[in-house]
């Protein structure tokens, strides 16, 4: 049975668990403290811990013409969200129809079909069903009614202010993307697919990009010039990682590009991960070419004194 399972109609129950429930974008520290307890909780009970997530956030059902950029792609949430310590993982796909439940139809056709809870973990800040009406008071209740009790975790703080997806995108969104790890637990990372540029960097500069159209949503940083990282078949390779259009070349269509280091390979179509280690520099226009060329020589010899401090 695989660890990660989409829940539908006709899919067989989970029984008898203890889950935890939530979007999880970003999978950060206070998510991650979540599931431990979920995990130490379901041990102690001898029972196997699932987490109930989402297929999208959904403010992308319930406000598309203003969804939150995205942390994570949903592969990568379910593999953090099982290396924090869950059993399963049931995703449930959110759409219109489910946005329009009530908590409690929403806990009858989603939670209480999918398993038969005997704790439920959330954070205190726990809001579900049509309007975000539902509240850890009335998933307390429901809990009495139907034989479960529920744990509501305070929220990890950091800096004295509570970790939260919102407050890293907006770390991310800012360009600061080192705070940003630090409530991850790990580098901000953006997915895409591999596309052919302008070849202006390969042609004119000498210098070879993989030009990355990002999956839809995807937190993008503050554009700029960062050190980082290109996950190829597994390995990470150092990376420069340049964010926005250039302001040399205004009628460039790249949003991100990564000049890996000391690789030569066929990327285009792939999907490709990178990861924002720390920011370089804003992007800036250039006298020429050439400078512009020398500019990013800068940029990766930063990258390369990074790797061996």
């Amino acid at each position: 049975m695989s660890d990660v399972l989409i829940w539908e109609n006709g899919v067989e129950p989970l029984g008898a668990a203890v889950a935890a429930i939530g979007v999880f974008d970003g999978v950060h520290i206070g998510h991650q403290a979540l599931i431990r307890h979920a995990a130490a909780d379901a041990r102690a009970r001898g029972l196997p811990s699932v987490v109930v997530t989402f297929d999208r956030d959904p403010d992308q059902v319930v406000t598309p013409d203003a969804p939150a950029p995205q942390l994570l792609t949903l592969a990568d949430k379910c593999d953090f969200l099982l290396e924090a310590g869950a059993h399963r993982v049931l995703v449930i796909p959110f759409d219109t129809a489910l946005a329009a439940l009530s908590p409690e139809r929403f806990l009858a056709k989603v939670l209480l079909s999918a398993l038969s809870p005997r704790a439920v973990h959330v954070g205190t800040d726990f809001r579900f069903g049509r309007y975000a009406e539902g509240t850890v008071l009335t998933l307390t209740t429901a809990g009495d009614a139907h034989g479960f009790v529920v744990r509501a975790q305070e929220l990890v703080t950091a800096g004295g202010t509570p970790v939260t997806s919102t407050r890293i995108r907006d770390l991310v969104a800012s360009g600061d993307v080192q705070d940003a790890a630090a409530l991850l637990g790990r580098e901000h990372r953006v997915s895409g697919r591999v596309v052919r540029g302008r070849g202006h960097g390969r042609q004119v500069l000498g210098i070879s990009t993989a030009n990355l159209l990002p999956v839809e949503h995807a937190a993008l940083p503050l554009d700029g010039v960062y050190s980082g990282w290109a996950l190829i078949d597994g390995t990470p390779h150092p990376a420069a990682l340049s964010v926005g259009i250039p302001p040399m070349y205004p009628m460039a269509h790249d949003r991100l590009e990564a000049h890996i280091l000391d690789f030569a390979g066929d990327l285009y179509g792939r999907i490709m991960t990178v990861g924002f280690s720390h920011r370089l520099r804003d992007q800036c226009t250039f006298e020429s070419d050439a400078e512009l060329a020398a500019a990013i020589a800068r940029d990766i010899d930063e990258v390369r004194r990074s790797m061996h401090p």
